[in-house]
């Protein structure tokens, strides 16, 4: 008779069974990791294209690019659609000249905005105390080796090289002579043409607080007003835009506050005098709002002379806590100073779209296709062995390796498509590949150099097989989740993340489980 509160005793099960209940309670939203959906079984996995809908965009590159390049061609990308507040969209690099950009559950007008942030050049501009220094058409960034690097323990100093023209490189030297020290302010499409209107109350503390990221001694008026060149108006609510005193030449607006401060009352005034309107109320911290206010990127120090050390070759440089912080420092300042210019012109070459209610389609029959895939893997194991007590353990670690590697991919937010559910399906089918060759040795009898093979050295001899197998398994997948595409990379990291399930946590449980049932 099988001892089952023998076999739970075991660590290897307890293990088991607190990874597959940890990832139902993160699969179900139980444990909160997607914030906009409910409690629900599904909720807390993110859906890709395939399921959930969208439009995969194909960018072909003007010329082949290195690896180097084409990482800052994607991470300037990927700084224009999600600086947009549209969604946290994947940008994928496909070879050295093609990059995929998928948009799971996109509305309409969500694809029609990405569609043009993608053919729009964004507009960089430098400026100190709020001349303009340089243009982005102006400057390029030295991508190579020697262009770039980061020194030092922690802290850790950093510095980006840039190359000015030679207008650039005399504005820069005529607007930062006697500036050393100052801030050099980075704009990504700083508003132009624009005023800030906020409450009495809100201009009052901006007016008093210094930021401790690009302050210098200013305050976040001066940084928006003087730096930035944006007019602040301070109102009340009660206030009449007729009494406004709106500069000439000045055609958009931003409320810098909710309804409840400004409210849409005013707004609508100020568009029946042909302003257009936008409404910014602070969400997070004052840097940050201020940051989405004025587009204010970054602000390093000016320490060289401007005139004479770096008039043509300058070095953006700063310091950061530790050396990792320092290298994304440079990435950042890199994607920053090359945002008006890529480093290799895209236009979109293709689009494809697939409506939700087809992905839902294809979600219901990949959730039947896997069911009796198991099924059918139940029926082949049952003819083998012909012992049901023997069906049900495979078929329990099989669907216990489904629902971990589900909960895994839901912690850390990876969308399941079909080239993910392909991925499952190959680790669970080499998960019963490996549970036969456990139970086989488990059963066989036999004899090695004159003596009985006991269950246990029968087990470590199947766990050798297995080692060797997942170990050649992820020699394959590690190449193509590094170089692939991004259809190949979800393939290929489902993949491993199953087999490393299997070996670590459902193929010892299986093992002990088998074991003690067929020790009785």
């Amino acid at each position: 008779m099988i001892n089952l509160k023998n076999i739970l005793k075991n660590w290897r099960v307890s293990l088991l069974a607190f990874c597959i209940v940890a990832s139902l309670l993160l699969i179900s939203n139980i444990i909160p990791v997607n914030k906009e959906k409910g409690m629900g079984f599904g909720n807390g996995l993110d859906y890709g294209l395939d399921f959930a809908g969208g439009v995969q965009m194909q960018l072909e590159l003007e010329r082949p690019v290195d690896q180097n390049t084409m990482s800052v061609e994607k991470g300037i990308l990927e700084n224009r659609l999600n600086a947009m507040g549209l969604r946290d969209i994947p940008v994928r690099p496909w070879g050295d000249q093609y990059i995929l950009i998928q948009i799971a559950g996109a509305s309409p007008s969500e694809i029609r905005d990405i569609e043009n942030i993608l053919k729009q050049q964004a507009r960089f501009e430098v400026r100190i105390d709020g001349e303009l220094a340089m243009e982005g058409s102006e400057l390029t960034v030295d991508l190579g080796l020697q262009g770039s690097g980061v020194a030092g323990g922690t802290p850790s100093q950093w510095f980006v090289s840039i190359r000015n023209s030679i207008s650039g490189g005399d504005r820069f030297c005529s607007v930062g002579k006697d500036k050393m020290g100052r801030p050099i302010d980075m704009f990504l499409d700083r508003p132009e043409n624009t005023i800030i209107v906020m409450t009495n109350g809100t201009y009052g503390i901006l007016n008093e607080g210094i930021s401790d990221n690009y302050g210098y001694g200013d305050s976040y008026i001066t940084v928006i007003e003087n730096r930035s060149l944006i007019p602040v108006l301070a109102i009340e609510n009660s206030s009449s835009v007729l009494n406004l005193p709106i500069p000439m030449g000045y055609n958009h607006v931003i409320i810098a506050a909710d309804e409840d401060q400004i409210s849409e009352k005013i707004r609508n005034e100020l568009e029946e005098i042909n302003l257009t309107t936008e409404r910014k109320p602070r969400t997070g911290s004052y840097d940050e709002w201020v940051q989405s206010l004025t587009g204010l990127q970054s602000s390093p120090r000016l320490n060289c002379d401007p005139c004479t050390q770096c008039k043509y070759n300058a070095q953006i440089s700063g310091s950061a806590a530790t050396p990792e912080d320092a290298k994304k420092e440079v990435k950042k300042n890199q994607i920053l100073l090359t945002s008006g210019n890529l480093p290799a012109k895209a236009i979109i070459k293709s689009k494809s779209t697939t409506p939700p209610t087809l992905g839902a389609i294809f979600l219901k029959y990949s959730f039947l296709t896997g069911l009796l895939a198991m099924l059918t893997v139940a029926l082949v194991i049952f003819l083998r062995y012909r012992k049901l007590f023997i069906v049900g353990p495979v078929l329990i670690t099989g669907f216990s390796e489904i629902i971990i590697i589900l909960g895994v991919a839901a912690l850390i937010n990876w969308e399941i498509d079909l080239p993910a559910v392909a991925g499952i399906i190959a680790a669970v089918g080499t998960g019963v590949d490996n549970q036969i060759i456990i139970t086989d040795e488990t059963i066989k009898r036999g004899l090695m150099q004159g003596r009985v093979i006991g269950v246990g050295e029968r087990i470590r001899r199947a766990f050798f097989i297995i080692f060797t197998a997942a170990a050649t398994i992820i020699a394959v997948m590690v190449p193509i989740m590094s170089v692939g595409a991004g259809l190949l990379k979800g393939f290929a990291f489902v993949t491993i993340l199953g087999v490393l399930t299997g070996i670590f946590i459902t193929r010892p449980a299986y093992a002990k489980i088998i074991e003690d049932i067929l020790r009785r």
